[in-house]
């Protein structure tokens, strides 16, 4: 008797569930965008986007894009030639900052990270041809926010919406449509333009190719027609020194990032078991190798390599629980007393089980966001020079001076209308893309790697120096008899070059 009633509640439960899927989908859903959009509107980094600003505010009140530099001091005492391949952000992050400031700018990431996710779902959904398998891969991108990436203010996040918009439109066969996404992307965001290429490469080489071709040529519709190319091939001739200095383009320590590396593991198991075809394994393989290469391309995890394998998850998952689970001793007992594993409820509860794992974390994310008032990027004093901005500006005779400030207080002198030395924008100051000049690597040298920054100080003529009292190189700076102090506060000093003190130390 005591049987017949469990088996009567698990019948009851699975017709529950049944009865109730599409409502249950939807609650789940709706839930993951919602989260998404709070991921974005609580976005944290800034970073290069201060100066993307500028570049926007450039482009609009003088009618052109620049070809070289219009921040840098030095560079612009040099002509420095300067591939702006993001120009088209810069000017929508402009107007979008010209709205309400930083508030803007988060709906604008809110608003962004929702398509985001829902493109994203689409795509899985079309390959996969379950709504069910869709949903749980969109959530692996968005507990990778949570967990291992952070969302900034920066043109990737118009890739991330275009490229699974291109995959869409691929899929679909509209390849003209998809062309005209993509020359929109490499003006959005001309570094990424060889995934565009690999994206065509996959739905059209050998049976399509004459789009595989146009896409190619589309991809000097940009200012700088086929200096896009050059732009990357000559990136990737100096790799070496941004590896070195650059967090973002130091390779991934995958096994410190426990959620993709659970991805990559996934999709090793769907290889095993799904019965992949060996194309779809090489152009996964590609981003999975991409990912790891460094750290700011681990996003394409679950944006490409996911989606791609997506149509074999469902009989890699079958052939799994055929040979692992169907046939097991311990679950055919089970089976035999309490009917557990009838009909699909063990399916639906495992999926759920997984839904509640991904969506908890993050609905704790969500809860703390509203519970702490609803915080949006705020530019902190600590991470931002922000007086001693305030009393630069008041200075003309150290703003329009040789300034030298640190690579990562640059980019918000750049948006308070301050001459820089060297910024985020590495490329610029490297030989591989203006031959009479290496001021990238000095500058690392001297303040990164702490050697010699007078040095630096006299090769650039370097005049007044801003520096965050937290970093070494303010104890080394502290200590030169040379330097005096014109401006300090509880986070940042500004020294002055005083040339003709003797000793340095």
């Amino acid at each position: 008797m005591e049987s017949i009633e469990k088996k009567t509640w698990f019948t009851m439960v699975n017709e529950f569930i049944h009865k109730y899927e599409e409502c249950i989908f939807n609650f789940f859903f709706l839930l993951c965008l919602f989260i998404a959009f709070i991921y974005g509107i609580s976005f944290k980094i800034m970073n290069d986007g201060f100066w993307h600003i500028k570049v926007g505010e450039y482009i609009i009140k003088n009618r052109t894009i620049p070809y070289h530099d219009i921040f840098s001091w030095y560079g612009m005492s040099k002509n420095l030639q300067w591939t702006s391949h993001e120009w088209l952000f810069g000017v929508l992050s402009y107007l979008i900052y010209s709205i309400h400031g930083f508030l803007s700018a988060a709906i604008f990431m809110g608003i962004m990270n929702t398509l985001i996710s829902f493109m994203l779902y689409k795509l899985l959904e079309i390959r996969s041809k379950s709504k069910w398998i869709a949903l749980i891969c969109m959530g692996s991108y968005i507990i990778m926010f949570g967990s291992e990436v952070s969302l900034a203010f920066r043109p990737i996040i118009v890739s991330l919406l275009l490229i699974p918009v291109t995959c869409i439109l691929l899929e679909k066969n509209r390849y003209i449509a998809a062309i005209f996404v993509v020359i929109l992307g490499i003006n959005f965001h001309g570094g990424v333009y060889p995934i565009y290429i690999i994206v065509f490469a996959y739905y059209t080489l050998f049976k399509n190719y004459k789009y595989f071709a146009a896409v190619l040529v589309g991809v000097f519709v940009n200012p700088y027609t086929y200096g896009i190319y050059l732009y990357t091939i000559r990136s990737m001739s100096e790799m070496h020194l941004q590896k070195q200095y650059i967090n973002e383009w130091k390779v991934t320590q995958i096994y410190d990032l426990k959620f993709s590396l659970a991805i990559i593991i996934f999709i090793v198991f769907i290889y095993i078991l799904g019965k992949v075809k060996l194309k779809d394994i090489l152009f996964s393989g590609s981003f999975i190798i991409l990912s790891i290469s460094a750290v700011r391309q681990i996003i394409f995890l679950p944006i490409l390599a996911l989606p791609i394998i997506s149509p074999y998850i469902k009989p890699a998952l079958n052939e799994f629980i055929e040979r692992y689970i169907v046939h097991n001793e311990i679950i055919e007992y089970i089976k035999s007393k309490i009917g557990f594993f009838k009909g699909t409820l063990i399916k639906s509860i495992i999926i759920i089980a997984i839904e509640l794992a991904i969506i908890i974390p993050n609905g704790s994310y969500c809860y703390d966001f509203f519970k702490n008032g609803m915080k949006i990027f705020r530019i902190s004093a600590s991470d931002c020079p922000v007086q001693a901005v305030d009393y630069i500006n008041k200075h003309p005779e150290i703003k329009y001076s040789h300034l030298l400030s640190h690579y990562n207080d640059s980019q918000y002198l750049i948006f308070r209308g301050i001459p820089t030395f060297v910024d985020s924008r590495a490329d610029l100051f490297l030989p591989s893309f203006n031959k009479d000049t290496n001021a990238f690597y000095d500058f690392m040298h001297a303040f990164i790697d702490l050697y010699d920054p007078q040095d630096l100080i006299n090769k650039y003529n370097i005049k007044y120096i801003l520096v965050n009292k937290s970093y070494s190189i303010y104890g080394i700076l502290n200590g030169y008899k040379n330097l005096s102090v014109v401006y300090e506060d509880s986070n940042y000093c500004i020294f002055k070059v005083d040339y003709f003190i003797g000793n340095i130390y």
